[in-house]
């Protein structure tokens, strides 16, 4: 029982701290965007750090790369759950304008990566937006790789 409670705090904890980080670096971001394409760092830093916190983390905390991917897709629910709203969109009865907004301001710490874009479109959508709506998945995975390599090199 008592190892149960302490699988599901050191979840918690891992989750908190995806998610701190990531709303950190969602109120540096447009103090950095006035650089140009400088900002770019920025985001760098932002995955170095995911990577890092799963590599740091997952071996303080004792749990799997798997946990850790847990925690980081529930740490991106705010960016998920919006996204999904806005792909499926046309079966709504209601418009998501409201989930593109918060879709895009979830995603904050990676518009310096989006002038770097091409400016092309799929099926009349901009390729940004488009990625914007599946970042929030492929995320978790940096932590995750970093809590791998953390088991590996054990």
């Amino acid at each position: 029982m008592q190892n149960n409670q302490k699988d599901s705090s050191s979840f918690l904890s891992m989750t908190g701290n995806l998610l701190l980080i990531h709303l950190l670096f969602i109120l540096l971001t447009p103090l950095i965007l006035h650089l140009g394409y400088f900002s770019v760092v920025l985001t760098l830093c932002y995955v170095l750090v995911l990577f890092i916190i799963g590599f740091l983390r997952s071996h303080a905390l004792n749990i799997t790369p798997l946990k850790v991917l847990a925690a980081g897709y529930c740490s991106q629910l705010p960016g998920i759950i919006p996204s999904i709203f806005v792909i499926i969109k046309k079966l709504l009865p209601f418009p998501a304008v409201v989930f593109e907004f918060l879709g895009q301001i979830w995603q904050t710490p990676f518009y310096p990566v989006y002038p770097l874009l091409p400016r092309t479109s799929v099926a009349d959508i901009p390729l940004y937006f488009m990625i914007n709506l599946i970042i929030s998945l492929i995320i978790p995975l940096i932590p995750a790789a970093g809590a791998y390599i953390s088991k590996i090199n054990k």
